[in-house]
């Protein structure tokens, strides 16, 4: 199995750890409204703030996400990994696909799925979820195609994840 933060491939997509050769771009999709699409917000982080965000985060892994076909790159993806009960994670995934014109193709399905497969094959793995805001159709309906099950609005008992005022649904994937 690959370590953490190393490439994550399959026939549609690959992805590329975060890092100097890819950073810049990374920073650029997130500082960009129109990469964030309409469902996600830009942060109020400096690009300093999210270049050590990004290469030195101690819970998250992000990634470079790339079409397999010609490397053409995508959009931004990380897992993080959250301890609500000791010796267990949970990892939370965030897919961003920043072209308009490649939402819609799948590429944030697969990504999820080939995460979620990785990462429960780690022994620690309690569960893979996402959340995602209740007028996202398109989300949810590519969470479902990953083999996610939704199981409620969040903030949920057990997923104790800080969230925007939105009304979120919350999905669950585990072994």
């Amino acid at each position: 199995m690959a370590e953490l933060g190393s490439w994550l491939r399959n026939e549609v997509v690959a992805l590329e750890p975060a890092s100097e050769a890819n950073i810049d771009l990374l920073i650029k999709w997130t500082l960009d409204p129109r990469a964030q699409g309409p469902y996600k917000r830009v942060p109020e982080v400096t690009p300093d703030g999210l270049r050590a965000l990004f290469l030195h985060a101690p819970d998250r892994w992000y990634f470079l996400i790339r079409r397999a076909s010609d490397a053409k790159p995508l959009g931004r993806f990380y897992y993080r990994a959250w301890r609500f009960q000791p010796d267990e994670i949970d990892w939370e995934l965030n897919p961003l696909i920043a072209d308009p014109v490649e939402r819609g193709r799948g590429y944030g399905t697969t990504v999820q799925a080939l995460a979620a497969d990785f990462l429960l094959q780690r022994q620690e793995t309690h569960s893979v979820f996402a959340y995602t805001f209740e007028a996202n159709v398109a989300e949810r309906r590519a969470l479902q195609k990953a083999g996610f099950k939704e199981v409620g609005s969040m903030p949920h008992p057990y997923y104790q994840v800080k969230l925007l005022s939105e009304p979120c649904v919350l999905y669950v994937r585990r072994a």
